[in-house]
């Protein structure tokens, strides 16, 4: 905790989309950590990815300990990182850009 947010490499994550997010991390000095994940992440990122046709996903997640229970705890600049990340990221998101594999 206290390192930054994660960001996944697995079969789930569109890896276009993932990169667009490390990229914008390094470029805007939001410090984060990698997970490699050999097969499902255990979170809805999964069933996003591998619906219907398919929705281009990537998983950023907030470390943190004693998963569900009275005493989770979660780092401050984790949380104010995670939110910077999915901010700047956005903005550099182009109109019309796709995430697609085949294009």
């Amino acid at each position: 905790m206290g390192k930054g947010p994660v960001i996944a490499y697995a079969p789930a994550v569109q890896q276009k989309l993932r990169d667009l997010i490390t990229e914008t991390a390094e470029a805007n000095k939001i410090p984060f950590q990698r997970s490699a994940l050999s097969r499902a992440t255990g979170t809805d990122t999964d069933a996003f990815a591998y619906s219907n046709g398919g929705v281009a996903s990537a998983l950023i997640s907030l470390p943190l300990r004693y998963m569900h229970t009275t005493v989770e705890m979660v780092h401050r600049d984790d949380v104010e990182n995670v939110i910077k990340m999915i901010y700047e990221t956005l903005l550099n998101i182009k109109g019309g850009e796709t995430f697609s594999y085949f294009e």
